[in-house]
């Protein structure tokens, strides 16, 4: 069972400013309002590991994370290796601002975590996360600039 949300957006910054807080998961606390620290990564390199704490609707909680792809300055996808979430982030340069498509979603790596999806709402609690994810660096972004 694959539940997923797509999702683009312009945002008013140059690549670089996007990049340096979505290419970065040490960055991520900045604008990802369920994270609560990164631990763990020395280097943002495909291939590494690191554990994520997110705040979850059951108190924190920690998990793996891989990076399974990553093209500087264009695009990341990472994939928690606990629960088969992932998120992909491609950026193309807007003139002056930076266009994002982003997807998030998981491929269950349990019959636990089909049930934490299916208490969600699946499509609706993705939507959400890149809802308030685009948000997020919207506003860390526009922080940034001023």
């Amino acid at each position: 069972m694959l539940s997923s949300w797509r999702q683009q957006a312009l945002i008013e910054a140059p690549v670089a400013d996007v990049w340096a807080l979505v290419g970065d998961p040490n960055r991520f606390p900045e604008w990802a309002s369920h994270v609560v620290a990164i631990t763990g990564l020395a280097a943002v390199e495909g291939g590494e590991t690191f554990t994520q704490t997110s705040q979850t609707m059951l108190g924190k909680h920690d998990t793996t994370f891989k990076i399974e792809e990553l093209d500087e300055l264009h695009s990341i996808k990472l994939r928690c290796l606990d629960s088969g979430f992932y998120s992909r982030w491609v950026l193309t340069e807007a003139q002056e601002s930076t266009f994002i498509d982003v997807e998030v979603g998981v491929e269950p790596t349990s019959l636990r975590y089909r049930a934490m999806l299916a208490a969600q709402g699946g499509k609706r609690y993705f939507r959400k996360l890149a809802d308030d994810s685009i948000d997020g660096v919207r506003a860390a972004t526009a922080q940034r600039s001023r």
